[in-house]
This record gives C-alpha cells, sequence and structure tokens, in this order.
C-alpha cells in the first residue's frame, strides 16, 4: 500500500502547478500545437513523464502527431453519432471508480452483447480513445494515480469477433497505447480466457512490445487469480464488487461523454497546424523546464 504524507503531496502538487505554466510557455513556441490544450491535459502528460521536461514535449508531440496521422481514429469523431453509439450497446468501457491501495485505476472493458455482426472493431477504437480522452478532460486536481490496470473481460469473445479485426485499426491502437497516451501502464488483465486464446495472440501479439507483454495475466473463466492483484471489491456488482452495477457506471460515462461531445468532436482541440509545423520546426525550449524527477512522490 502507498502512504503519502499530505505536506509532501502539497508540494509536489505546487511544484506541478508551476511545471504546467512552463510546459504552456514551451508551447506558445511551437504553433503547430492547438494553443488550447488544458492544464489538467498537460498535468497528465507531466505526470506520466514523472515530471521530465523533454520526455514531456515528445510524448505530445508524438500523441498529436499520431493523432492527426490517424484522423479517422482520433479526430472525425463523435460520441453521439450512429456507430458510436450502437459500439456502445454492445459493449462496456468503463474506468472503475476509486484506486487500488497501490494507487492505480482499474478500467473496465466487456462485451455485452454477443452478436459478432453487431461488433465494429474500429469503432470500438474510436470509443476507447473518447472515453480516455473524456476521463483526461474531467479528472479531479487531486493526486493523480501511480498507473493503470486495464482489466478486459473475454466472456462472449468468439472467433467470429476475431475475424472482424481491423489489422489496421489494431496497429494504430497499439502504437498508441504503448508510445503516445499519457499513461503509466502497470498490469493487464484478460480475464475469462477461451479455450482458443492462441488464435486470438496470434493475431494480436506481433503489435505488442515485448516489455508490455510481460504486463499481461491470462485468467480462466470464473478465476480468483485476478485479486491477488487488485481488490475485488472494487469491480462491479456483476463480479462480487462494490462498485455499483455496471448499467449505472455506463450511465455515469455516457453522461459524460454527451457533455463532453462538442470537446471531443471539435477538430481544433486536435489538429496540427502543419503550416506552422513547418516554420517553427525545431524550436526547442527544454531548457524552460528543469526536471521535476527528483521531486515525484512515489
Amino acid at each position: 500500500m502507498v502512504h503519502r504524507n499530505q505536506d509532501d503531496d502539497d508540494e509536489h502538487e505546487l511544484v506541478m502547478e508551476k511545471r504546467v505554466i512552463e510546459l504552456q510557455q514551451w508551447i506558445k513556441t511551437q504553433p503547430q500545437f492547438p494553443q488550447n490544450i488544458s492544464s489538467k491535459l498537460l498535468r497528465r502528460f507531466l505526470h506520466t513523464t514523472r515530471g521530465d521536461a523533454s520526455a514531456s514535449q515528445r510524448l505530445l508531440e508524438l500523441n498529436y502527431t499520431l493523432r492527426n496521422k490517424h484522423a479517422h481514429i482520433f479526430i472525425d469523431r463523435d460520441p453521439m453519432d450512429a456507430s458510436s453509439q450502437q459500439l456502445l450497446q454492445v459493449a462496456d468501457l468503463i474506468p472503475l471508480p476509486g484506486l487500488t491501495p497501490e494507487n492505480n485505476k482499474l478500467l473496465f472493458y466487456r462485451l455485452i452483447d454477443f452478436d459478432a455482426d453487431k461488433f465494429n472493431f474500429t469503432a470500438g477504437i474510436k470509443v476507447f480513445f473518447m472515453v480516455a480522452d473524456c476521463r483526461f478532460a474531467t479528472e479531479n486536481d487531486g493526486p493523480l494515480s501511480d498507473g493503470e490496470i486495464p482489466i478486459f473481460d473475454m466472456a462472449g469473445y468468439t472467433l467470429r469477433h476475431l475475424t472482424k479485426t481491423v489489422l489496421g485499426s489494431l496497429r494504430v491502437y497499439m502504437k498508441f497505447v504503448q508510445e503516445a497516451h499519457p499513461v503509466r501502464l502497470k498490469e493487464i488483465h484478460v480475464i475469462n480466457c477461451p479455450s482458443y486464446l492462441d488464435k486470438v495472440l496470434t493475431v494480436v501479439k506481433p503489435f505488442i512490445k515485448s516489455e508490455v507483454f510481460k504486463l499481461i495475466h491470462f485468467h480462466l473463466p470464473n478465476a480468483d487469480t485476478p485479486y491477488k492483484h487488485f481488490p475485488q471489491s472494487m469491480m462491479p456488482e456483476e463480479y462480487g464488487g462494490n462498485a455499483g452495477k455496471m448499467s449505472d457506471l455506463k450511465k455515469q460515462w455516457m453522461q459524460l461523454l454527451k457533455e463532453q461531445r462538442d470537446y471531443l468532436s471539435d477538430p481544433l482541440n486536435w489538429q496540427i497546424n502543419k503550416v506552422s509545423k513547418k516554420l517553427g520546426q525545431s524550436k526547442k525550449c527544454n531548457e524552460i523546464i528543469p526536471s521535476l524527477k527528483t521531486l515525484e512522490i512515489d
């Protein structure tokens, strides 16, 4: 369990606020970026890199570059359009409330309609990132989680679902979450694994970095082994936990997606100004932001 000293937390937050301002100053020297990136989002980038200025800048650059390279996933999107709403009738993509004793966030994904004909793989990728961007825009101002633990429930996932995989979208998803996503990935849990898991891995494993694959834990159907890694009490009621019913948790996130629709859908929040990028290429201001590494509270 992680124990935090309140004075250290307060000092860390004050230092982080200063670093966010300095990162905003750097962005002003980079006219290719949207100039309205929120301080809340910049704080997350700094947190992810443990306050490393250069790493935060590189992560921002890669994040926005990949978004623009794959605009059909990251920019041309709307949480209320037909494909997104259809996907949300087929699957749950829910950040669970609270943090583990180790200060990690649980994220839960599962199918709720097992009809493979209704499953749109690329729409699932788009909604995944809209939920993430919505979460980053609405998280509170307190200390962020130390890391993230996604949980994928494979119940109902069939070989017909596997044939729906769009390799181009899978490649984009894997590259972004492993290289450009402002999170610290701690573990990945795949529960209720089917007997044909090897066939699934044949498709996805080539896109997973070896260091990330080591974080994945596979669990048999109805196994208790996941709860050696995180408390069962943090799971939804349907899984023996105290987090509430999945339907109620989903309503909350559906409402948040609706409230953040304009933010998520407005290209001006995500597009890079390519002309400015060419004119202002290589404007590096790393010296603006001293490293926060030595002040990170773990």
